[in-house]
């Protein structure tokens, strides 16, 4: 089972690739709406509360919202890249 430290990763650097592709102010925001998802200036995740799972889950569903198949592609590319994560 993966660690909230392997989550932590896999959402940095989600969001990291979306401030790429969406700008830093846009994914920035979108990754702040999360409640108890605390997040760097970067992009990096210093804490999350509550389910790793429904954070990460929360996460891309706001950036689906906003480039739907490009935040799909770049989630199955991390999904590949931490195997012991949960898919979406």
């Amino acid at each position: 089972m993966a660690d909230q430290t392997e989550y932590k990763k896999m959402l940095t650097d989600l969001i990291q690739k979306q401030m790429v592709v969406l700008g830093p102010n846009i994914a920035l925001d979108k990754a702040r709406k999360i409640p108890g998802l605390q997040v760097t200036d970067t992009g990096e995740v210093l804490d999350m509360d509550g389910d790793p799972q429904m954070v990460l889950k929360g996460v891309a569903n706001e950036y689906m919202t906003l480039s739907g198949e490009i935040a799909q592609m770049t989630l199955n590319t991390l999904l590949e890249k931490y195997p012991t994560l949960k898919g979406l």
